[in-house]
């Protein structure tokens, strides 16, 4: 835990100019830890994203006319297959220790970067607050709670995802998020500053 807490304080530019170093270069350097860990995020998303393709693809084509109760019934039929399919699933799967500590930095340091003004008034913050709750690996996402707009500065900042899946923030806690299915995926908790 206390690498963790280490690599946490690394600051952005330096994880940032870690995952750019070597573009472009044809002889070989050691790999860069951040680039690695980064790169094995990628994979695990993807390969959760290959699992519920599967398991959709078993659903049959989603028609363009079919009416939202429907829609509603198939994203429920693909959440129980993935939940099923992942039964032992649990927190750090996606979310490394190595890749929190990376992503939990880059949001830290996008804190700190926003102006004094912006975070005594929180106004472009209002939409990451309200939901509140405990999520947990395999969760469906709870309907009564609204899905809050991820705020647009922390997105180009973190690593890309495949359409399929989406971040959100749950009180302190970044998740990713099925879209289709509506499911909580992994948990990285405490991710956003107090």
């Amino acid at each position: 835990m206390s690498s963790l807490r280490a690599l946490r304080r690394i600051p952005a530019a330096l994880l940032i100019a870690g995952a750019l170093a070597g573009c472009g270069r044809s002889e070989p350097e050691a790999v860069n830890p951040t680039t690695e860990t980064l790169a094995d995020f990628s994979r695990r998303v993807e390969d959760y994203v290959t699992l519920r393709n599967n398991l959709a693809d078993s659903l049959g084509p989603v028609d363009v006319n079919t009416s939202q109760a429907d829609i509603a019934a198939r994203a429920a039929r693909l959440a129980d297959g993935i939940q099923k399919a992942r039964t032992g699933a649990r927190q750090g799967q996606l979310f490394t220790p190595e890749v929190s500590a990376v992503i939990a930095t880059l949001i830290q340091e996008e804190y700190r970067r926003r102006p004094a003004p912006v975070l005594e008034t929180r106004e472009d913050q209002q939409d990451e607050l309200p939901v509140v709750f405990e999520p947990k690996v395999n969760q469906l996402y709870p309907t009564s709670f609204p899905l809050a707009t991820f705020p647009p500065a922390l997105l180009p900042i973190l690593p890309q995802l495949p359409e399929q899946v989406e971040y959100r923030i749950v009180g302190r806690h970044l998740i990713l998020r099925d879209v289709e299915a509506n499911l909580i995926v992994d948990v990285l908790r405490d991710a956003m500053p107090e």
